[in-house]
């Protein structure tokens, strides 16, 4: 669990950086008894506002944390890929060491519009003379905007993204062959951007993923949801309208939470009933002897663990699950990786 764990850490932060590597760090967390507004990360003034999807991870935070500290395997992490080890040699980058904070903001694709937009903003120690002379020798430098800007052939090569310097510590990425986007803010992003209205509440999160959850099509299900047990959880479904997931350091431990955001209060209140009758069929399963014959014991028992002090709470419009992994978890990871 932790090589997969650790694999899919890098892959998704180094992702949000473009270029660099593929996939997305989710996680976050929410204090559960705190309603007090904490300040948004100041990284996220780099970004256009508006979007329907955010991502946070505070790097620096999760080194620091007891829980990362407690991980058995002190080596560093495998490579996700070719093109993340030939940057790292070309630049001397490594994400292990020298990325401290990652946001990307993301818009899916839309009629008449370009397909779906994601833009990142990282934070961190880059050698820029060495990364600018990477990137001649990958892309081709442009002027856009009164910046300097690399493009890179991304995917099949046929299409591009941009990485420009904000500043010596910062860097942006954008899908796409243009750093426009970066500075075409919504007229009226700033008073009302609900992504960002639901990070000022994460008190204390080490990173997080908030999403408008997309339209649920009226025929999704076909005929095998026409009875009422499947009507019900797909009105449920529906109802949800944004999902927030999160992790904060919590002493040694690292504490998770998800959190749907309801149409209404009775929907929320349903939800939460169905989330503890699934708590509650779960548990029964883990208790089955074909179960316990299956699978790792300290894997049962951690999964057990989790069932059993997971909390659903109900406020509102608001359905939450708090749980926290201890450090017990990294006892769950396969062979060593090799070592860069």
């Amino acid at each position: 669990m932790q090589k997969n764990w650790r694999t899919r850490s890098i892959g998704a932060t180094v992702a949000a950086c473009g270029l660099i590597a593929g996939g997305l760090f989710y996680l976050s967390i929410a204090r559960g008894k705190n309603a007090n507004a904490s300040p948004v990360p100041d990284l996220f003034s780099a970004l256009p506002g508006g979007a329907p999807s955010l991502v946070y991870i505070d790097l620096t935070a999760v080194r620091a944390s007891s829980f990362y500290q407690h991980r058995p395997d002190k080596g560093p992490i495998a490579i996700p890929n070719e093109d993340y080890a030939d940057f790292i040699r070309a630049t001397g980058f490594d994400f292990e060491k020298d990325l401290e904070r990652v946001v990307v903001a993301s818009w899916p694709a839309a009629p008449g519009r370009e397909p779906a937009m994601v833009i990142a903003i990282a934070e961190g120690h880059f050698d820029r003379a060495r990364i600018r002379e990477y990137a001649m020798h990958k892309g081709k430098l442009e002027q856009q905007q009164g910046h300097e800007v690399f493009l890179f052939p991304t995917g099949d090569k046929k299409t591009m993204s941009t990485l420009t310097f904000l500043d010596d510590r910062r860097i942006a990425l954008v899908n796409g062959p243009s750093i426009a986007p970066l500075f075409n803010a919504p007229a009226d992003a700033s008073a009302g951007d609900s992504a960002r209205d639901r990070a000022a509440h994460l008190d204390g999160a080490a990173a997080y993923l908030i999403s408008r959850v997309p339209a649920i099509p009226e025929n999704a299900g076909g005929a095998g949801m026409q009875n009422a047990g499947s009507a019900q959880l797909l009105a449920l479904a529906r109802s949800v309208q944004w999902i927030t997931f999160a992790a904060r350091p919590e002493g040694e431990n690292m504490r998770l939470s998800l959190e749907g955001d309801c149409d209404n209060a009775t929907d929320a209140m349903q939800l939460k009933s169905m989330l503890e009758v699934a708590r509650m069929f779960g548990k029964a399963g883990l208790d089955s002897a074909k179960t316990k014959q299956s699978m790792d014991p300290a894997a049962l028992a951690m999964v057990q663990t989790l069932l059993s002090n997971a909390e659903v709470t109900q406020a509102g419009q608001r359905v939450r699950i708090l749980m926290e992994i201890t450090p017990d978890v990294w006892q769950l990871s396969g062979p060593k990786k090799p070592q860069l």
